[in-house]
């Protein structure tokens, strides 16, 4: 009932107050910039006294109820509507700012044309008329905005919020940092273009681009200097769930990754330039065009990254945070090493072809000035990255483990695997085709041997791929072996039965069977119990064989509040030991369980194996799920239809016919 109301008040709240203030504006335009017709002055004043009065009946409401409730006050939905509506406006106010600067900079500058004056494309506006309606557009927005944001700064002050409105906060500083730097960026790297080009021999005229990156400059910097301070306010201060935040890393990790891959992009277009400058060729482009862009997004990359580091120096990863780090670290080194490939084997191509040539033409020296800015531009790309990804996962240390288990590694590293044995296997079928239509009587092409050659170096760089990628598996592997033989050394588990002990026999042999290592302790509670399990003797009681185990596993009715057949010395046993305890649901005559597949005993023990394994590497015990046949099927059709792309792809790469 209250979640239904407080829907309703708010969502005829933002609908009534978002109609109203563009009817505001839009009848303050009429009367102040250009007279509109009666009959839309007739609409506008119609929304405007049925709209407003609408919205301060039911904001009304909504303040008082917050006001008596702190539950309302702290709620998820009236932060949403909060921080939407603050959105909206400050949005829509950045829009009229950036136009109005823009517009008074090409009026200073001698280039009125650049003025929209909020209209599209400015049409019959004079400057008067732009700035009255910019001015109006900013006025009334920033009093909305104004009045929103305080009512939120008073919602903060008055109750700490829960994790629902932090949320809406923190996402709404971030959105508007990110808009902020956008911007700043643009209109730093154009401001710094526009300038580059003035001082040398090729002069624009002096509005073209630079009102409007000044005033991107002008607008940008302070939203993003007030909502960046805002989010490291927020991180410094006292709330935890503001360090552990996925939305902040991936803000940083954004930031980075785009600066990165621009960086990257124009650092290439750079030095193919002065690579092809050096091999003779004829310049293209102009680097002044360039250079601003690499500048502006090595800045952002960088002091990204640095905020990143500071972060992670005063306070530790939070689970999700590692999982975007990890996929921010393959991700960047995947695309470096992608360009690395290319290049490389680009080269070795020009390097084979020339040596089939009589001269070293322009198109092999184009090819060579491209591929080589690819392989020197992908290589720190992807080193720098990997680097950092081989360190965390080889360490010693829990997150080592953690960091050689991460999902995102193995897909990172089997992607390469099987992208490099696709491409042996298309090499050495192209290669084994050429030599027996050759020995079949073909005529050999007279570019036979510089193919065949470029087969073969591109199918060594896929093998030197292949052993690299599996080598960095196998010591993955070997590391991880040689943890869990450690942890199932040190592991001790009392399996615990009573009746004919039949449950406690099939636990204890899988595992041992499945866990090699783990030292087990057969706990019987009657003698049938105790022989089937083949405990023997044994001079500690029962109750100190079970304070002996790091693991308890047990029947369900171990915990029973009737179980008069557990003897009390063993019920004071379980409930004083430390140990993680797993409870079966092993079958009793007479008792049924609802919801659970398979009660055999075999069914039972493997899960508990499966349980022990969890708890002994650290992991969350969770149940195997069983695949649905439907869903067999499915994943049996997928691969069959992936298998048939690949091998059209390699099909129609040799020049042979699918059909």
């Amino acid at each position: 009932m209250i979640t239904v109301r407080r829907w309703y008040i708010l969502l005829v709240s933002a609908l009534s107050l978002q109609a109203a203030a563009a009817a505001t504006i839009a009848l303050l335009r009429g009367l102040l910039v250009i007279p509109a017709e009666p009959s839309a002055t007739a609409f506008q004043i119609a929304v405007v006294v049925i709209a407003l009065p609408l919205f301060l009946a039911h904001w009304i409401w909504a303040q008082r109820l917050a006001a008596a409730d702190p539950s309302e006050r702290a709620s998820t939905l009236r932060a949403v509507y909060l921080h939407a509506t603050m959105a909206i406006f400050l949005g829509r106010l950045l829009v009229a700012a950036f136009d109005l600067v823009a517009g008074l900079l090409g009026m200073a500058l001698g280039d009125a044309g650049t003025w929209r004056g909020g209209q599209p494309f400015g049409v019959g506006l004079s400057p008067r008329e732009a700035i009255t309606g910019d001015v109006i557009d900013i006025a009334v927005l920033a009093v909305l905005w104004l009045y929103h944001r305080r009512v939120a700064a008073a919602d903060a002050r008055a109750l700490p919020p829960p994790q629902g409105p932090a949320t809406a906060r923190r996402l709404y500083v971030l959105v508007f940092s990110a808009i902020g730097l956008a911007m700043t960026a643009v209109g730093a790297i154009d401001t710094l273009r526009w300038t580059l080009f003035q001082l040398g021999d090729t002069v624009l005229a002096p509005a073209s681009g630079v009102a409007a990156a000044v005033a991107s400059l002008a607008v940008g910097l302070p939203v993003w200097l007030i909502s960046w301070r805002a989010a490291q306010l927020l991180f410094a201060g006292p709330a935890p769930e503001e360090r552990d935040s996925l939305l902040r890393k991936l803000y940083l990790y954004a930031a980075v990754f785009i600066g990165t891959l621009t960086t990257v992009s124009g650092g290439a277009l750079v030095l193919a330039g002065v690579l092809r400058g050096a091999l003779g060729l004829e310049p293209q482009g102009d680097i002044r065009d360039v250079l601003p862009r690499v500048l502006g997004a090595a800045v952002v990359w960088a002091y990204h990254a640095a905020v990143l580091r500071a972060d992670y120096a005063h306070w530790p990863e939070a689970p999700r945070q590692v999982a975007l780090r990890q996929t921010s670290w393959y991700l960047v080194a995947g695309i470096g090493l992608v360009a690395l490939l290319v290049g490389l084997a680009s080269d070795t191509s020009v390097l084979i072809r020339s040596l089939g040539e009589s001269a070293f033409g322009d198109d092999l020296r184009e090819q060579l000035a491209w591929s080589t800015a690819a392989l020197l531009v992908g290589l720190p790309v992807w080193a720098l990255p990997w680097r950092l990804a081989q360190r965390a996962a080889t360490a010693d240390t829990p997150a080592g483990a953690a960091e050689r288990g991460s999902v995102v590694r193995k897909i990172y590293l089997y992607f390469f695997l099987f992208i490099a044995a696709m491409t042996v296997l298309a090499g050495l079928v192209y290669i084994v085709s050429q030599l027996v239509s050759v020995a079949l009587g073909e005529p050999a092409p007279s570019d036979m041997a510089t193919e065949l050659a470029q087969a073969i170096a591109f199918s060594l760089i896929a093998v030197a791929v292949w052993l690299y990628h599996a080598d960095a598996l196998r010591h993955d592997g070997r590391m991880r072996d040689r943890e869990q033989a450690q942890l199932m050394a040190s592991t001790r588990v009392a399996v615990v039965d009573g009746h004919d002990g039949s449950f406690g026999r099939s636990v204890a042999e899988a595992l041992r069977r499945e866990l090699a290592g783990v030292t087990v302790i057969p706990v019987g509670l009657t003698p049938e119990a105790a022989a089937a399990m083949g405990a023997g003797e044994s001079p500690q009681t029962l109750a100190e064989q079970i304070a002996a185990g790091g693991v308890v596993v047990g029947p369900w009715w171990l915990a029973a509040a009737d179980a008069s057949h557990v003897p009390p010395e063993v019920a004071a046993a379980l409930t004083a030991s430390p140990a993680r305890k797993l409870l079966a649901p092993a079958p009793v005559n007479g008792w049924e369980w609802v919801g659970v597949e398979g009660t055999a005993p075999e069914q039972v023990a493997g899960r508990a194996v499966q349980a022990v394994r969890q708890v002994v590497e650290g992991a969350q015990v969770r149940p195997a799920r069983q695949l649905s046949g439907c869903a067999i099927a499915g994943i049996a059709v997928g691969l069959i239809v992936v298998l048939l792309i690949v091998a059209f792809a390699i099909i129609a790469s040799l020049g042979l016919p699918v059909f």
